[in-house]
C-alpha cells in the first residue's frame, strides 16, 4: 500500500514537473504587481520607479519560461501585458469610484482601494483576464481562485466585464466563464452567475448570463444560463431565481412576479436597499 502510494505520487511529480508555474512564484509576481499599481497597499516599502515595473516583468519571464506555457515569444508576451497596464489601470480607477459611489459607508477611493475585498477580487480578475488574453495558460485561473481564497468572490478570468463594475460586500459571488456583464452593473454578496447543466462536450458554448448596462443584482440572487440576458438598466431582487430574460428596466421581485420600471421613475425611489 505505501510503497503504491509513494510510486503514484512520484509518477504525477514527475508527470506536471515543468508543466505548471509555482505557486509561490505567481503569488510574488501578483503581489507586486498590485503593489505597483496602487502603492497605498504595499506592505512594506512603497514602489514608485519605473524600474521596480521592470523587475515585475522580468519575473513575469522567468515564470513562463519555468513551464511549458507554449507561447511563441515570452518576451514579446511581457511586453504586450506592459502596454496593457495603463488602461487597465485606469478601469480600476474607475471600478474604484463605482463601489465608492455605490456604497454609503465607503468614505473615499482610497478606502475602498486599500480596503475593500471586492475592489481586489476585481483587480484580480482584471490583471488575469488580461493574462487570458495573451494565452498564457495556467496562470489566469490560479490568480483568480487565489482572490477567490481571500475574497469569497469567485469570477472566472474568461468572463467578460465592463468598466465601472460594483461589487458590494461580496462574499459568495460567483461569475461563471462565459458570463457577459456590461458597464455600470452593481453587484451584492451571494449573487451568482451559473450555467445550467450542460456536458463536458458543450464546455466551449455559452452557458452563462448576459447582464447589460446598469443593471443592480441584489443579494443571493441566481440567474443561469446562456441565452439569459438582463436587460439594460434592470433591478433583479434578493434570492430570484432566473432562468429566462427579462427585458430592459423590468423589476424582478421574484420569477414571476416581473413589472417594467417607468423611465421617468428615479430609480432611487423604486428599490434602493442598503446592505
Amino acid at each position: 500500500m505505501e510503497k503504491a502510494f509513494i510510486e503514484n505520487r512520484g509518477q504525477f511529480r514527475a508527470h506536471v514537473q515543468g508543466k505548471v508555474p509555482l505557486r509561490k512564484d505567481v503569488r510574488r509576481f501578483i503581489k507586486d504587481l498590485t503593489e505597483y499599481l496602487f502603492p497605498v497597499i504595499a506592505e512594506d516599502q512603497t514602489p514608485e520607479e519605473e524600474s521596480y515595473l521592470d523587475g515585475i516583468l522580468q519575473l513575469m519571464e522567468q515564470i513562463l519560461n519555468s513551464y511549458e506555457a507554449g507561447l511563441a515569444d515570452v518576451h514579446e508576451t511581457a511586453e504586450v501585458f506592459r502596454a496593457g497596464l495603463p488602461e487597465l489601470y485606469t478601469t480600476l480607477v474607475k471600478d474604484a469610484a463605482a463601489i465608492y459611489k455605490g456604497d454609503p459607508a465607503a468614505n473615499s477611493v482610497e478606502e475602498v482601494i486599500i480596503s475593500y475585498p471586492g475592489f481586489y477580487a476585481i483587480m484580480i480578475y482584471r490583471i488575469a483576464h488580461e493574462m487570458d488574453r495573451l494565452s498564457i495558460p495556467y496562470i489566469p485561473r490560479m490568480l483568480t481562485e487565489y482572490a477567490h481564497t481571500k475574497t469569497g468572490i469567485d469570477i472566472n478570468p474568461r468572463a467578460i466585464i465592463g468598466k465601472s463594475f460594483c461589487i458590494d460586500h461580496g462574499t459568495g459571488i460567483v461569475i461563471g466563464e462565459t458570463a457577459v456583464i456590461g458597464d455600470s452593473v452593481k453587484i451584492y454578496q451571494g449573487v451568482t452567475l451559473g450555467a445550467l447543466s450542460v456536458s463536458k462536450e458543450r464546455a466551449g458554448s455559452k452557458r452563462h448570463p448576459t447582464i447589460e448596462d446598469s443593471v443592480t443584482l441584489y443579494a443571493g440572487c441566481t440567474i443561469l444560463g446562456g441565452n439569459t440576458v438582463i436587460g439594460h438598466d434592470s433591478i433583479v431582487g434578493g434570492n430570484v431565481w432566473l432562468i429566462h430574460s427579462v427585458e430592459p428596466y423590468s423589476l424582478v421581485i421574484n420569477q414571476d412576479k416581473i413589472r417594467l420600471i417607468d423611465q421617468t421613475e428615479d430609480r432611487n425611489n423604486i428599490i434602493n436597499f442598503v446592505i
